[in-house]
């Protein structure tokens, strides 16, 4: 018998909190997690500074805001860690083998 896969159980290992940046004045930005759509979106944007706004949602002006004179590599960790704390993969859906059509 073939096994077979309920996807209530992917919808409920992917919900994840949201990234919440606390900033230097006590304040904090919440970033709530990529729908699927979104996550598509992002891999399909070719502009680093989309990817950013799709990423941060409707925090976007904020996050840009400290990171816009920042230096780079302060707005590639950040990135790095909401990545990795939505459980994202720089793999793209199919997998790394899929067809490159």
């Amino acid at each position: 018998m073939a096994k077979t896969y309920k996807y209530s159980r992917y919808v409920a290992e992917a919900k994840k909190e949201p990234f919440v940046l606390e900033l230097d004045d006590g304040d904090q930005i919440s970033i709530q997690a990529p729908s699927g759509e979104v996550l598509l979106e992002i891999e399909e944007a070719f502009s680093s500074r989309r990817r950013l706004e799709l990423l941060t949602g409707d925090q976007y002006d904020r996050v840009f805001e400290l990171v816009r004179h920042a230096p780079a590599g302060a707005l590639n960790g950040l990135v790095s860690d909401m990545v990795e704390h939505f459980g994202l993969s720089p793999v793209p859906p199919g997998g790394g083998r899929a067809s490159s059509r």
